[in-house]
Parts: structure tokens; C-alpha cells; sequence
């Protein structure tokens, strides 16, 4: 029985180690398309306003760099530039922070383009190269509708989000961090192109975004929401625009207050929205920062 024994873990042993690397290899491929979306990802803040942002590329011939962010993380700003937080890479392989001040303001003029129908998306075209070699991603990795659809995305699907909960970063070298959550609302498409949309002071979901399931702080804003595409590279699905809250009132004798309970879910928008302004930030008389 020693015998057999010895003679099956020989035969055994090479088929085993053939799987351990294919699970490694398949392990690796998994985990690279949050890699890709981490890499582009980024703190933005000044004293008045943090959120996160993501750095993309259009094809040649457009040599720019696209800042994508949410419009109220640009809006909250006050002075005429932020801070993009830039990781350059040490020849150990580690990281260094590295703070890259960019200029948003010409005067009183925004340099950055608004969605055109005034959802909460905003883009900054980037002329002068970074201080430090960025991945950016390529537009291609923004779902348009039809993408969306051949996902197969539905309620309950699983997503992934990078971003700066409460202003937190994951070391000392600014990398963004990683959530999981779950689509909380039907994504509801085609999105709609010409008609009435609701005021965004209402409570009621917009048709042009949906609902996710993970705790949302102050910081996430603009933060890239994506999904794993086939070919083992992300689809980005959408941006955090905001925090779901149930506002509770209190009074006794010596007053009253409002209370704000979190529910836990993140209002994201569509990344059809992130890809129109996109395009309006890229047309020739468009605004740019480094001019």
C-alpha cells in the first residue's frame, strides 16, 4: 500500500503543480481589471472640496489627459487650482505621493466641461503632461448603452468601486481604495435623450442614475464604478455622485433636531452621461487646463 502510494503522489505531483500555477495565472487575471481602474484612480481636493477622480485617454491623434470627476467636486473649489494626489513609481517598486497642483480656473471662468444636460459629471482636458507616468484608461472602458446592455447587468449584479471614503487613503502613497457592493436598483435603459427629467431637488431616482448597495462617505464623489468585462478588462458602469440618508426629526423639551441616518446606498451615475461629456470636453474650442 506504501508503495501505490509512493507511486501515485509521484504521478500526482506534476499534475498538481500544473494546477497550482493555472490557479495563480487565473488568480492574476481576475484581479487585473480592478488593477487598471486603481491605476487611473486619484485623490482631488483643495480646502473646500475632496472628492476622487480618474484620468483618461481618447485615441490618437488627442494627445490630452481627461480628468473625470463629479461636477459638485469642481464646483465646491474656490480658488483657481487643486491638487491631483500622483504616485511615482521608486525603482524598488514601492510608491511615492506625489501632490501635482493643476489650474481649474481662467479669472472667474471653469475650465472644466459640464454634462450638457446638467447631470453631476464633470471633465478637465489636461494639456501639459504629468509629473509622473500615468496608466490612464481608454475611453473604450466607459459603457456607452449598448455595452451596458451586453453585460448582463441587472439588480443585485455585483460591482466595484475606487475611491477616498471620509478623505482616507490606502497608504502613504495615495492609493484609492477598493469596495464591493451590489446593483440596489434596476439599471434602468435606454437612458433618455430628449425628455423631461426630474429636478435634481427631488428625492426620486433620475432616469440616468441607479442605485448601489455600500456605504458612501464624503470623498467618494467621483469615484469610477465598474464591473469585470470580458477579456478579463474593466467596464466602467458609472461615478458616485452622493449619499442615500434618512432624515429623522427629534424633539423633547429642550428643543428639537434633525437627525441623518445613512442607508447605506450610493447614488451612481450612468457612464453614458461620463462618456457625452467626454466628447463635449474634447471638441477643438473646448476649455483646457495647461494652455
Amino acid at each position: 500500500m506504501s508503495f501505490s502510494t509512493d507511486i501515485m503522489n509521484r504521478l500526482l505531483r506534476p499534475f498538481l503543480a500544473t494546477l497550482v500555477i493555472l490557479s495563480a495565472i487565473q488568480t492574476a487575471a481576475a484581479s487585473d481589471f480592478a488593477s487598471e481602474v486603481m491605476n487611473a484612480t486619484f485623490k482631488f481636493y483643495d480646502p473646500d472640496s475632496t472628492g476622487t477622480c480618474f484620468l483618461v485617454r481618447r485615441k490618437p491623434p488627442d494627445t490630452a489627459c481627461y480628468l473625470v470627476t463629479a461636477a459638485h467636486v469642481m464646483e465646491e473649489t474656490k480658488g483657481q487650482t487643486a491638487v491631483l494626489v500622483l504616485r511615482a513609481p521608486k525603482p524598488d517598486g514601492s510608491y511615492a505621493r506625489q501632490d501635482y497642483t493643476i489650474t481649474l480656473r481662467s479669472g472667474d471662468k471653469p475650465l472644466w466641461v459640464c454634462n450638457k444636460t446638467e447631470e453631476d459629471v464633470a471633465v478637465l482636458r489636461l494639456i501639459a503632461p504629468l509629473p509622473v507616468p500615468v496608466a490612464a484608461l481608454p475611453d473604450s472602458v466607459l459603457a456607452d448603452e449598448t455595452r451596458f446592455q451586453q453585460s448582463g447587468v441587472h439588480i443585485c449584479s455585483p460591482l466595484f468601486v475606487l475611491t477616498y471614503p471620509a478623505r482616507l487613503e490606502a497608504n502613504d502613497a495615495g492609493f484609492p481604495i477598493a469596495r464591493s457592493g451590489i446593483f440596489a436598483s434596476p439599471p434602468l435603459l435606454p437612458l433618455p435623450v430628449n425628455s423631461v427629467l426630474l429636478p435634481k431637488s427631488t428625492n426620486s431616482l433620475r432616469p440616468v442614475t441607479f442605485l448601489a448597495d455600500f456605504t458612501t462617505f464624503s470623498g467618494d464623489s467621483g469615484g469610477p464604478v465598474f464591473i469585470k468585462a470580458a477579456g478579463g478588462h474593466p467596464l466602467i458602469v458609472g461615478i458616485v455622485l452622493g449619499r442615500g440618508f434618512q432624515d429623522l426629526k427629534r424633539e423633547d423639551e429642550y428643543g428639537e433636531a434633525v437627525v441623518h441616518y445613512p442607508l447605506g446606498l450610493g447614488t451612481i451615475l450612468h457612464a453614458q452621461c461620463v462618456r457625452d461629456t467626454l466628447d463635449a470636453a474634447a471638441k477643438p474650442d473646448a476649455p483646457a487646463a495647461g494652455q
